[in-house]
């Protein structure tokens, strides 16, 4: 039995930049292992620096046929942090 694996990951973006840019990348950097992302925060104002907005995102990983382990997900994640940073100027939060 296969369970879904869930990590969030939550950022500092530019208001420029639309959420579908955002998650098509993520959604692109995310493998096949990637079932899902939502947006699930957003937020403007105290603590979120001039010019930008708080967003957090839920993405969901899955496989077919079994559970996945750390070192199957780590790594795309950390691909899809490292891809945010490099595409978006994102300052991760998580």
């Amino acid at each position: 039995v296969s369970q879904s694996r869930y990590e969030d990951i939550a950022f500092f973006a530019t208001v420029d930049v639309t959420v579908g840019d955002l998650k098509r990348l993520i959604v692109k950097l995310g493998d096949s292992l990637l079932e899902g992302v939502e947006l699930f925060d957003q937020y403007h104002g105290e603590s979120v620096p001039n010019g930008q907005r708080s967003l957090a995102f839920r993405l969901t990983y899955r496989s077919g046929d079994r559970t996945l382990t750390d070192g199957e997900v780590d790594p795309i994640h950390q691909a899809i942090r490292e891809g945010l940073k490099e595409h978006f100027q994102v300052s991760l939060r998580s």
